[in-house]
């Protein structure tokens, strides 16, 4: 319960811009190892270090709960990304079919 607590204590206007920057700056450099290594796999589970490492190391602090919120930012980025490829891939083949 105390972690929650703290959790709590944690949340205020400044630190919810920068949990919001490092969400944005994370799932950005999953999405690039994504795009380099064409494996959804690596690059989810990149996103939790990657977290991790700019949150200890630009604000000393970091939850749990932050890392699974990474996690989660960048699974559905990547679920976007395969979804966009996809409809590209059936328009490429109902416009070969056409010809």
């Amino acid at each position: 319960m105390s972690y929650m607590n703290d959790l709590q204590y944690y949340l205020d206007s400044n630190s919810i811009g920068v949990i919001v920057e490092l969400l944005l700056v994370t799932s950005c450099m999953a999405t690039i190892v994504f795009i380099a290594t064409k494996n959804q796999y690596i690059s989810y589970l990149s996103s939790a270090p990657i977290f991790y490492f700019i949150s200890k190391w630009f604000y000393q602090n970091t939850h749990l709960i932050f890392i699974v919120l990474a996690m989660t930012v960048q699974a559905l980025i990547i679920l976007c990304i395969q979804k966009k490829q996809n409809s590209n891939e059936e328009a490429l083949k109902s416009e070969m079919i056409k010809q």
